[in-house]
């Protein structure tokens, strides 16, 4: 969504709609217990998350997420779907 933001004016008003729509989703989730987790920087941790690659990267520290592909789920303190991400190596 952020990468199309700004390039027409008739996608804005469905960006908007998309992102109030999430906005209800995750608030309607959280009722049930169920969190959102999954952000670049994070230790990697196996029991979270899902390591799809590897990549070298100067400016972070390695054994971190380094890119989220897909954001993970958590419900009542247990992971119901991990997050799929790409982790800096050494």
């Amino acid at each position: 969504l952020e990468a199309a933001k700004g390039d027409d004016a008739s996608l804005e008003s469905l960006i908007e709609g998309v992102e109030l729509t999430r906005g209800q989703l995750v608030k309607a989730f959280g009722a049930q217990g169920v969190e959102e987790f999954g952000a670049v920087g994070d230790a990697f941790d196996p029991g979270l998350h899902e390591a799809l690659f590897e990549y070298p990267d100067e400016d972070k520290e390695a054994g971190t997420v380094g890119q989220v592909v897909k954001t993970g789920f958590t419900m009542k303190g247990r992971t119901i779907r991990a997050a799929q991400v790409g982790v800096v190596k050494k």
